[in-house]
């Protein structure tokens, strides 16, 4: 009986924590851009989209650009530890503008971050438009 309690837990852990690798149904959408004299976008593109899935108990928060011609660009994670963005991110150092150092990042992509994770309490699949959040 101790195996079969053991298991049944395991598996509920599982089931809670989200998929290893999400899949596309599993996202939260929202459109964002920047704002006609907004000092602090620290992306590249001027637009794109802000995506969260959950995936093993942490809120995964992506920022996909949109480039020049409309067409979406490979996504960039956004997390507030540097150490596991620059890992993740290897080889996409021109998604973000220019920064001073580490701390002017942080700041600038902080307020990216928290709204991608309020994104993942919304169900699975949603699509929100520009500014809901």
């Amino acid at each position: 009986m101790p195996a079969a309690l053991l298991a049944a837990m395991c598996m509920a852990s599982a089931a809670e924590a989200g998929p290893v690798v999400p899949e596309a149904g599993d996202f939260r959408v929202q459109a964002i851009r920047k704002v006609q004299g907004e000092d602090n976008w620290p992306f590249l593109a001027e637009e794109g989209f802000l995506m969260c899935a959950p995936s093993l108990g942490q809120k995964l928060v992506y920022f996909v650009p949109k480039g020049a011609y409309g067409e979406n660009e490979y996504p960039v994670a956004l997390d507030s530890n540097l150490m596991s963005m620059a890992m993740v991110n290897i080889g996409r150092g021109n998604a973000f503008r220019p920064y001073a150092n580490f701390e002017d990042l942080t700041n600038r992509l902080s307020p990216y971050i928290t709204m991608g994770k309020r994104l993942c309490d919304q169900p699975a699949g949603t699509v929100i438009p520009e500014s809901s959040l």
